[in-house]
Formats: C-alpha cells, sequence, structure tokens
C-alpha cells in the first residue's frame, strides 16, 4: 500500500463499527469473564438509588459460573474422535516441531482451546497476530481496544492500524501499520506524517486472523456466538444481585424476647445513684449483644397483644421471595441453553454418577459442528501462516481436520439405538461403531473402564448376538458356540489390570487356554462318572 493511502487511513480515525465492537467486547467480558460487573450494573438498571446500586454491587455473584456450564459442550470439539492433521510427506521432520510449541509451552490446538477460544466468545473482533523476530514468529492476542482500524476480507485481514501511544519528552503520536508487505512505525506531527521504521513481512500477507467466523447482522464487524444471549444474561444479573441483597440484609434470624429486669439494680438503673455497671442504665438484662435482638414490653393490659411463646422467640425471614428468584435463573439458565444448543441438558436420575447429556442430540450436533468450523478454520490460518514464515512455501503442505464424533446423548438413548438396528439386522461395522459410542459416552469420566469395555467388544465371539441367537445357527460351530456361551465368565473374573496392559493378542490366547482347561475339565468329570 502506497504512504498516501496510509496516511488516509489514520487521518479517518476510529470507524463506529470499532467502537461498538469495543462495547459488545465490554459486556461479554462481564457476563463470560466476570471482570467489571460492578461498574456494568448500574448500566442495566437505573430505577434504583444509590445506596440501593452500591450494597448490589457489594454482594454480587458474577454470570461467569454460568457460561462456564453454558460453554461446557464446547469441550467435545477438542475431544471428538477421528479428524487429524496430515503433513506432505517428506516435510514432517521439520514442520510438525513447528506445531508442537508455538507459545506459551503449548501446541497449537490446546493453544486454541486454552488461549484464542476465550477470545472468541468475549473479544470476537480482535485478532490472533503473529509477531516476528530473530528467524521465529508467534502468535499474540490483540484486543479490539488496542486496534484503531483493519480490512477484513472473511476471517482474513488485509491490513491492521494499531491504536498510537505516545514517546514521553518526543512530541506527536506513533502508529504501527501492517499489510501484506510491510510493517511501518509512522510518526504523526499534526497532519506530517514520517515514516520512523519498516520491515519487509515475511509471511507474504497480513499474519492477522479474526477471532470470530461469525459476522454480525449489519455486516460490519464480527461477534461472540453468546451475543444472542447477552439480554438474558443481564436479566440473569439483575435478579441475582437482588437475590443476594435480600439473602445478606433479612436473610438473618431475629431474636426477640420480653424485657427482663437486670438483677444487679432490679431495674432501677442505679446504685447508690450510679449508673448500674451490668445494664449502662438501661434496667433490662443485657447479657445478649441487644443489637441482635428486638425487646418487648411485658404486656400490663389485658388488652395488649401476647406474642406466643410467652417469654421469646424468632422472627425468621421469609424465603418464599428467594425461592421465586432461584427459580427466575434456573428458568433464564434453561432459556439460554436452549438458545445456544437448542435443546436442554438432562442427567439419569437413577445414576449419581452418569455424566448430563441433551435429550435432542440432533440440534447440539449441528452447533457442535459450527464451533468445530471456527476452531478448525483458525488451526487452518494459524498453521499456513507458521508455516509460510519457516519455508517460504505459498502451497498449503498441512490438512487440519477436526473431528466430529461428539456423543453429546446419553448413553440410554445409544442403547436403544443400537438395540433397534441390532435386531433389524444391521451390518457388523455399524453394529460395533454403535457399540463403541455408548460405552464412550456411558464410560466418558472412566477412561479405563472404556478401554476395557472396547478390548471386550474385539475379544467375545459374536458380541452382538445373544446365547439364544448363537445356538439357533446351524453354520457356527460347536467351539465357537462354547466360546459364546464362556466369554462373559471368563472376562469378569480378569484382572483389570492384566486387561489394560495385554494386547488382544494375549488376552485372546488366555481365552483359548481358559476354554481348552474348561473342556478337559468337563472330560474328567464325564468320565469320572
Amino acid at each position: 500500500m502506497i504512504f498516501e493511502e496510509i496516511q488516509g487511513i489514520i487521518k479517518l480515525g476510529t470507524p463506529n463499527w470499532v467502537l461498538k465492537a469495543r462495547k459488545e467486547h465490554i459486556t461479554l467480558n462481564v457476563h463470560i469473564n466476570g471482570k467489571g460487573t460492578d461498574l456494568y450494573l448500574d448500566k442495566i438498571d437505573s430505577i434504583e438509588n444509590p445506596k440501593q446500586l452500591e450494597l448490589r454491587r457489594k454482594y454480587l455473584t458474577t454470570n461467569r459460573h454460568i457460561f462456564v456450564e453454558l460453554s461446557r459442550p464446547i469441550d467435545k470439539v477438542f475431544s471428538a474422535k477421528g479428524g487429524g492433521v496430515i503433513i506432505e510427506k517428506g516435510k514432517e521432520d521439520k514442520i510438525r516441531p513447528l506445531l508442537t510449541n508455538i507459545r506459551h509451552g503449548k501446541n497449537i490446538r490446546s493453544w486454541i482451546k486454552d488461549i484464542q477460544a476465550n477470545k472468541y466468545y468475549t473479544d470476537p473482533a480482535g485478532l490472533v497476530f503473529f509477531e516476528w523476530e530473530d528467524g521465529k514468529t508467534y502468535p499474540t492476542i490483540k484486543s479490539i481496544n488496542s486496534i484503531m482500524n483493519y480490512s477484513s476480507d472473511g476471517r482474513t485481514t488485509e491490513w491492521v492500524l494499531f491504536e498510537p501511544y505516545e514517546i514521553p519528552e518526543k512530541e506527536g503520536k506513533y502508529y504501527r501499520f501492517v499489510d501484506a508487505e510491510k510493517d511501518y512505525l509512522i510518526k504523526r506531527v499534526d497532519d506530517k506524517f514520517t515514516i520512523i521504521d519498516e520491515f519487509d513481512n515475511p509471511f507474504g500477507e497480513c499474519p492477522a486472523i479474526i477471532n470470530s467466523n461469525i459476522i454480525n447482522s449489519e455486516l460490519t464487524y464480527h461477534e461472540s456466538p453468546f451475543e444472542i444471549v447477552i439480554s438474558l444474561a443481564d436479566h440473569y444479573l439483575r435478579t441475582g444481585t437482588i437475590k443476594n441483597i435480600n439473602e445478606f440484609l433479612h436473610g438473618y434470624p431475629i431474636f426477640w424476647r420480653y424485657l427482663a429486669d437486670c438483677k444487679t439494680c432490679q431495674g432501677s438503673g442505679f446504685i447508690e445513684g450510679k449508673v448500674c455497671h451490668s445494664c449502662n442504665g438501661t434496667g433490662v438484662n443485657t447479657n445478649k449483644d441487644i443489637t441482635d435482638i428486638i425487646n418487648l414490653q411485658i404486656p400490663e393490659k389485658e388488652t395488649d397483644i401476647k406474642l406466643a411463646p410467652e417469654v421469646a422467640g424468632y422472627v425468621t425471614p421469609d424465603v418464599s421471595s428467594w425461592q421465586e428468584m432461584r427459580d427466575e435463573q434456573d428458568w433464564l439458565f434453561d432459556i439460554m441453553q436452549s438458545v445456544v444448543w437448542g435443546a436442554k441438558m438432562s442427567k439419569d436420575a437413577s445414576n449419581e454418577t452418569a455424566t448430563a447429556a441433551f435429550l435432542n442430540a440432533q440440534p447440539v450436533n449441528d452447533q457442535l459442528n459450527n464451533f468445530t468450523d471456527a476452531f478448525e478454520d483458525m488451526e487452518r490460518k494459524m498453521t499456513s501462516l507458521i508455516v509460510k514464515f519457516h519455508t517460504e512455501s505459498s502451497e498449503p503442505m498441512v490438512s487440519v481436520n477436526y473431528g466430529r464424533r461428539y456423543l453429546v446423548e446419553l448413553a440410554d438413548a445409544i442403547w436403544k439405538r443400537y438395540e433397534e438396528a441390532r435386531k433389524s439386522g444391521a451390518n457388523k461395522v455399524s453394529l460395533d461403531y454403535m457399540l463403541t459410542q455408548f460405552y464412550q459416552s456411558e464410560y466418558a469420566n472412566d477412561l479405563e473402564s472404556l478401554a476395557i469395555a472396547q478390548k471386550g467388544i474385539l475379544l467375545e465371539p459374536f458380541v452382538h448376538k445373544t446365547d439364544e441367537e448363537i445356538q439357533s445357527l446351524i453354520l457356527v460351530s460347536d467351539d465357537m458356540k462354547i466360546k459364546k456361551y464362556l466369554f462373559n465368565e471368563w472376562f469378569k473374573r480378569l484382572d483389570r489390570i492384566d486387561v489394560m496392559m495385554k494386547s488382544i493378542n494375549e488376552l485372546e490366547l488366555m481365552f483359548n487356554k481358559y476354554i481348552e482347561d474348561e473342556k478337559q475339565e468337563v472330560q474328567r468329570v464325564q468320565s469320572d462318572s
């Protein structure tokens, strides 16, 4: 880009779309990361007095926990079965190490999962920007707050202009401008522009990728996948802070009792003309802290109202309003979950250790595919920049594909589909796949049991048929039928460590030996009889 064009971009200043993106970033950061929630409260509610607002700020609970829960299914994008990274033959030794530790001790996918993903949610118009020095390149996060302007084509950028900075005791402002050819440092004093430094861009393109792949409805800037539930999150936050005030200010039972005379001064408040040291001149028994007690005069007339019990008691807070607020928050979260995922998550009440899953998996899979598209695209673009920097190649030498088998269904639902497919005569490959899915869902948090179950699938003869079904098959040998009948008895006797440590071939040898031993024992019993 010619220098006159760059000057014109700087003179234009910060466009409105950047200012809007910054406001959205603040709101998203409040709800998703819990940052600046106290200052944000007055923006969502201006109907209270300053003291009430101060109390809500003091006793607030951020929304961070609900977005942790709301985004939890996205973990399946990074743990889904299938996919892989394929590197051009003969280039593996050079390229793979470049992707193993790109920054912060993380490989490229872990860096996206642990660092960039949060910016996709909270700073969607910000950038992943590759810096370079001394023959090395590494990704950085550039917040939309640090960006004055950029031009984009989809998720890639043509040029980036960063916010200016000043140097103490020097006049003017300093701007960094990066395009496909150069990295400029430009000084501006009034309307005079000077190039202070310029460096060749080794990537051959602007090394900046926009955090989000979602363009807003006005087609002006990129937005978060959680932007659609921000108004609900405002409601959730407001309800929660009001509930907290009620709990803190009115949540303590108040003790009351009828006043009793001070035992030291007999109720006069004085001893020999001096203020009683026990009751401080009140004439009543103050053994308890009176700030926690409502003291009532003893009824003297028959018409006076007498409380029961007749000596003392507690005024307990009304908790029904708090419960209504909790119910309101649960209701709001259910709506948020349905809006984001198209379904609500459920847990098998009969199995306390079971992992919660979505009742309707299809819309969740569709949405997970959208998240997968975003992260896969980010990894592909980051990988391309790294490869271009180190190899000076413009050709794609690496293919990046994420897995798409998310397993978001309840184990019971998968088992039902498996049973229906088995009874309808589905082929063995399909049945193996569904049975494996069932165990992956059932043992999602127990990798040892999952590994054992998967080996059991490989070892059991005719794993998809019952003993009764095998008995009726004419072409199956008697030896195979015996193996089918005895498999479960043998497999449950095995030590879990043995199953984990031994290969399939070793386990098959152990099973065959067990069958032979059983046959010999049967023959011995028959000969003895």
